[in-house]
């Protein structure tokens, strides 16, 4: 992804919140999917991640009609989004996709960073939604570690089918981070 970032921080600030805003709907519909995925509590963290990308979002879009008088903004050709077309059907895909989504937000909260350096009198904004993007990072971090340490030497658990995940696993899913 830094070469994402280096070709972004070439380009205008419109194409820049451009870029930003269509990400934003981008991280909604991978987090839509891995709910629709996982089960039952995991499903309402992914939700909760994809209402929180929507929020992201309207502000963008707001931010861009205050700047350019319209929320018609162009993406920049030539520059992908992060992967998020990762294929969830067991347990080691979902704990993957999950860590797709650790570098989505981490290479999210650099872009907000840089934004709010080449737009300093809206650093505020950009600010907030950095955090939000570490926020999300941690949280999202907090769960991988789990279900990594929960499915190490546990074959039957890594291979198994996503479902199995949502009947078993969740009954201890419980967001912490390793010591």
């Amino acid at each position: 992804m830094e070469d994402v970032l280096d070709r972004l921080a070439q380009l205008p600030p419109r194409e820049i919140l451009g870029y930003a805003i269509a990400s934003e709907e981008d991280a909604k519909r991978f987090y839509e999917t891995l709910a629709s995925k996982s089960g039952s509590l995991l499903g309402d963290f992914f939700r909760e991640l994809a209402k929180a990308e929507e929020g992201h979002r309207t502000i963008l879009l707001k931010l861009h009609e205050s700047l350019f008088g319209n929320t018609d903004y162009t993406v920049p050709e030539g520059i992908p989004f992060a992967e998020t077309s990762v294929s969830v059907d067991t347990v080691a895909n979902l704990i993957e996709a999950m860590r797709v989504a650790l570098v989505n937000e981490k290479t999210a909260e650099r872009l907000y960073s840089h934004l709010g350096k080449i737009l300093p009198e809206h650093r505020g904004i950009f600010g907030f939604l950095a955090a939000q993007e570490r926020a999300h990072y941690a949280s999202i971090r907090s769960h991988v570690e789990y279900l990594e340490d929960v499915t190490q030497g546990q074959p039957e658990y890594v291979n198994a089918p996503v479902e199995f995940f949502g009947a078993q696993l969740e009954l201890y899913l419980g967001p912490r981070t390793r010591k």
